[in-house]
């Protein structure tokens, strides 16, 4: 797994992981999982209830949060406990898009066990639903209302980002001269996440005129501060954006 730290503040990211996720059918891998990935980066990991999947990843900070490398996102496809996936993309923070494939074992609620390919290197991937530290449930819906007014974030890399969100959801940001705008909304599911679309301006954007889209997180730290993650791609999955920060 390649990743380069790009050291956040908060937990970053310990919703995926704080409490069981999971649909109505046994079949179901949807849910949310931490572990290591070949036992050396930290992963956060969750899966939806359409089986995409969203996985952070990096190395843990002294006194909790995590060093983040990047992320990865793919859709799966689940068969008699497996959860698998040929088109999994792994976004690192300088830039770099890696694609793979994504073979694991799951118990529903419990455990998601398997390996991450990349080309001819292969990675471990262990994960259970295991979580200190929040009292994220996934099982309720997301809240407009806890997202809404300012945040400084960081993206991957470390830089600052300005984001302002309005009681409807829509919202603007700025990062080092680059603007951009969207919106967030509860997802349909009823689950605690949010699904959300972001078009950046023209230049400096590195990205400038184009969208963006994934999920965004919201969710209560053990010191009584709030995290924020949104974690995304275009809609040609060449390139990744991932903001994040506590308030």
């Amino acid at each position: 797994m390649k990743y380069q730290h790009a050291t956040v503040a908060a937990s970053l990211l310990s919703i995926l992981l704080a409490g069981c996720g999971g649909g109505d059918s046994i079949a179901s891998a949807e849910g949310v999982y931490e572990g290591t990935i070949d036992n050396a980066a930290v992963h956060y990991t969750v899966v939806l209830e359409d089986h995409e999947f969203y996985t952070l990843f990096g190395a843990p900070l002294v006194g909790g949060g995590l060093a983040v490398g990047g992320f990865i996102q793919g859709s799966g496809k689940v068969d008699n406990g497996n959860l698998t996936s040929t088109n999994l993309k792994e976004f690192v923070a300088d830039g770099t898009v890696l694609s793979g494939t994504l073979n694991t074992k799951y118990v529903p609620k419990t455990s998601l066990n398997g390996t991450v390919t990349e080309g001819p290197i292969e990675y471990k991937f262990v994960g259970s639903t295991t979580l200190p530290n929040s009292t994220y449930l996934y099982d309720t819906e997301a809240k407009l209302a806890n997202i809404a007014g300012a945040w400084n974030l960081t993206d991957l890399l470390g830089k600052p980002v300005t984001l302002t969100v309005a009681a409807t959801g829509a919202f603007t940001g700025s990062s080092n001269g680059c603007s951009f705008s969207g919106a967030m909304k509860p997802r349909a599911s009823g689950k605690n996440i949010f699904d959300f679309t972001l078009a950046f301006g023209s230049a400096p954007c590195s990205t400038a005129g184009q969208n963006a889209s994934g999920i965004a997180v919201e969710y209560p730290l053990a010191n009584g501060r709030r995290q924020l993650l949104i974690a995304g791609t275009d809609a040609s999955r060449n390139h990744g954006t991932a903001f994040l920060g506590i308030r």
